[in-house]
């Protein structure tokens, strides 16, 4: 799967990259809190993929960055 990114960011360790699988035609959103070391992909929907970039952790899945 080659990726296209399409937009990127680092704010204080959290690295958000909005991406695009031209093979399916999906937007793809990759999100990574160095701090915790934790890391994400989803799929987002097109008519989403800025709001997904601005907001990464509304498409955070379940259980992922809760407190301990």
């Amino acid at each position: 799967m080659e990726l296209r990114e399409l937009a990127s960011r680092n704010d204080g360790g959290h690295v958000v990259r909005l991406m695009w699988d031209p093979a399916r035609d999906q937007t793809v959103l990759r999100f990574r809190d160095e701090e915790r070391d934790e890391t994400f992909v989803v799929d987002v929907p097109k008519e989403e993929a800025l709001a997904a970039f601005n907001n990464p952790h509304d498409y955070l899945p379940s259980g992922l960055g809760e407190a301990a």
